[in-house]
């Protein structure tokens, strides 16, 4: 079951939020109160998500982020901020861009895009630990790749060629972006930009700070791009706000 652990938030949030939460989906959420009791519930379970207050108690919630990002099991683990302080979140968009930002007060919109945000994370983690596996074959002159769809993070077009990025490894193969789309099954790889076909069941979190947008995927540091061109190709939770919408004149 998708996991979530909820700390460094007033008592009412995190009622909130945990309710919030278990009303989205089969999703199992702990919550701490004390920084103490945070810990000791991320030694004891694995968790899937985080969601941290970012208030008053700004340098541990620092502290705490850096300490995951520096795990290799969690560089790319979803993060998610809540504060009522926008120059607060400001800084977080801006120093840990694998983090998503929500102002408080929620507003409906801001509910729909969290809700939505929640019930893409469960069904990824529903699709990669329960769906019978689908394979993309391609065949090429120095033999045959039956690879798992779940493992490919995205396609590269080079030289009128393309490279299939998987989680461990990259394929070379001797055909153009639309080809190689044409053999990839279902309707999650969406073309992202020019030279880039991207698995949406594999993204972690985009970076919006910069140009083209950054696209980072689960226990990968490699990287994609979104073009102005294909923003909307992307799910709506990702497409967020950008830094037009974070400039606070």
């Amino acid at each position: 079951m998708f996991s979530i652990l909820l700390g460094f938030l007033d008592a009412p949030m995190l009622d909130y939020l945990s309710d919030f939460c278990k009303k989205c989906g089969p999703i199992s959420v702990s919550c701490a109160s004390t920084k103490e009791e945070w810990f000791a519930l991320y030694e004891q379970h694995e968790f899937d998500c985080f969601f941290f207050g970012f208030e008053d108690d700004i340098v541990n919630v620092r502290s705490v982020i850096y300490n995951l990002r520096s795990n290799e099991h969690h560089q790319h683990t979803p993060i998610i901020l809540f504060s009522t302080k926008i120059e607060y979140l400001i800084t977080a968009f801006v120093h840990w861009r694998s983090c998503e930002c929500f102002l408080l007060p929620f507003d409906n919109e801001k509910k729909e895009a969290l809700s939505s945000l929640l019930h893409y994370y469960e069904g990824m983690y529903e699709k990669m630990h329960f769906t019978n596996q689908k394979f993309c074959q391609i065949n090429t002159p120095k033999g045959i790749y039956n690879l798992p769809c779940n493992e490919i993070l995205y396609v590269e077009s080079t030289m009128k060629k393309s490279i299939v990025h998987l989680k461990k490894e990259a394929i070379h193969v001797p055909y153009p972006l639309y080809q190689v789309r044409r053999l990839i099954p279902g309707k999650n790889f969406v073309q992202t930009h020019r030279s880039f076909i991207v698995n949406l069941d594999n993204i972690s979190y985009v970076d919006k700070s910069k140009e083209p947008w950054g696209i980072f995927f689960f226990d990968s540091d490699k990287e994609a791009f979104v073009s102005r061109s294909h923003k909307k190709t992307l799910p709506p939770f990702f497409q967020g706000i950008d830094d037009d919408e974070m400039n606070l004149d």
